[in-house]
């Protein structure tokens, strides 16, 4: 049992041993440890003094930045207020061009009209010294003519009455010469009938008597001549057509026989 008791407090005397030199070796590690930590920590605050110096600047450098970019923004915002300013300028400078351009061709064509108008005017006094020495002339032709026209109307006169006389003269000559003629038709129509009845009293010669009437009945009456062809409606005459053209070609359209106005439509064919 003491041997038991002695190999045990000689272990354990050895792991304490070991224990304490363990020990011994730690605390030197901690004292190194601890004398590289005191080495360490001013390295560390300066290092926190330029990692805060650092990010001081950072942050002044985003601050600049950001200003920097608000400031371009400004600038951008700007220039764009000039570029419309410059292209509103611009087109106000070609308006104002186009219209200065306008109001020179418009002071031309005023410079030109003056010319003219002073052109004409001096024409115009030239002529109208011209025809004031006409009027001079043409008033002392006037009075002349005056007289001249003065005889000629007592010579009108005269004549006037003369042609009046004359008129009357024709138109009595007219009528009687319209009573002689339609005499001799009456008495041409007697002989003729005279003259049948001294041929014989037939029942042809009749009949070639009535025929000749007959014949006579459908001769126009305006020519003796071509048979009757149309008819105006508003007096219900007779005439050939040639002759009813020829009264419609002239400005006095009245019926041979009665003298009664129509128009081209109151004329209508017939067939006889």
């Amino acid at each position: 049992m003491c041997l038991l008791c002695f190999r045990d407090v000689s272990k354990h005397s050895d792991i304490l041993k070991s224990k304490n030199e363990e020990h011994g070796t730690y605390l030197s590690e901690i004292q190194t440890i601890g004398s590289a930590y005191e080495d360490i920590v001013p390295q560390n605050q300066q290092l926190l003094l330029q990692v805060t110096e650092r990010d001081d600047y950072n942050i002044k450098l985003f601050l600049e930045g950001i200003t920097s970019r608000q400031m371009q923004d400004a600038l951008l915002i700007d220039k764009y207020i000039m570029d419309k300013d410059i292209q509103q300028a611009s087109a106000s400078a070609s308006f104002l061009s186009k219209r200065s351009s306008r109001i020179e061709d418009q002071l031309r064509l005023c410079t030109d009209q003056y010319q003219r108008l002073a052109e004409d005017k001096y024409q115009k006094s030239n002529t109208l010294e011209n025809l004031q020495k006409k009027r001079a002339d043409v008033g002392n032709g006037l009075e002349q003519a005056r007289s001249k026209l003065e005889e000629s109307h007592s010579k009108v006169e005269k004549s006037r009455v003369d042609y009046g006389a004359l008129e009357l003269e024709l138109e009595t000559e007219r009528f009687s010469r319209r009573r002689i003629e339609e005499e001799m038709e009456t008495a041409k129509k007697k002989v003729s009938r005279l003259r049948s009845v001294m041929e014989g009293s037939s029942a042809t010669q009749k009949l070639r008597q009535e025929l000749n009437e007959f014949k006579e009945i459908l001769k126009c009456k305006a020519c003796n001549d071509r048979p009757k062809e149309v008819v105006i409606t508003k007096c219900c005459h007779l005439f050939c057509n040639p002759c009813v053209q020829k009264i419609t070609g002239t400005r006095q359209r009245k019926c041979p026989t009665c003298s009664a106005s129509f128009g081209p439509n109151d004329i209508k064919p017939i067939y006889i």
